[in-house]
């Protein structure tokens, strides 16, 4: 049988023990990141910088170096960016900005919050995620950044009008 682009693939798996092999044909659409789009859980670097863009600035979500905390919180759990700080502003630094960013990310701003007990938790859960008592301050500002993040990320999906 001949496979035409996005009609699915198959997951054949031989395992011993009690798992039976079976053979699964899964149909639909499938992402290939090849073609531009980073290993980001759907989300482009542009719609990534989009978003950005929408959020740092004066008198936004991202309006100290310090709050780019929540973006990296965010960004690592949504979209598979770096765990490492320098790495992660790397990655920030690489992408194709329509505007300068008043605020850049410099790892050396975030790399010590980024040890703080709620950054293992995932933050698309937030609900769930409990900071120590001495990280509430900053927990609170990460989880504004984090909330801000996502709402920018999701009106990158929207036509432009």
């Amino acid at each position: 049988m001949e496979k035409k682009d996005n009609e699915g693939f198959n997951i054949i798996v031989n395992s011993p023990g009690n798992f039976i092999a079976k053979e699964m044909t899964v149909t639909g659409n499938s992402f290939n990141y090849g073609s531009g789009l980073a290993a980001s859980n759907g989300f482009s670097d542009e719609q990534i910088a989009r978003a950005l863009e929408a959020i740092v600035g004066k008198g936004k979500a991202i309006d100290t170096k310090q709050k780019w905390a929540g973006a990296y919180w965010y960004l690592r759990w949504a979209a598979n960016f770096p765990v490492d700080t320098q790495k992660f502003c790397e990655r920030i630094a690489g992408m194709k900005f329509a505007r300068e960013l008043e605020y850049a990310c410099d790892y050396r701003n975030i790399r010590e919050l980024a040890t703080l007990s709620f950054i293992e938790q995932d933050p698309r859960q937030m609900e769930l995620v409990k900071p120590s008592k001495n990280d509430e301050r900053v927990f609170s500002q990460c989880r504004e950044v984090a909330l801000r993040l996502a709402e920018a990320l999701g009106k990158t999906y929207l036509p432009d009008v």
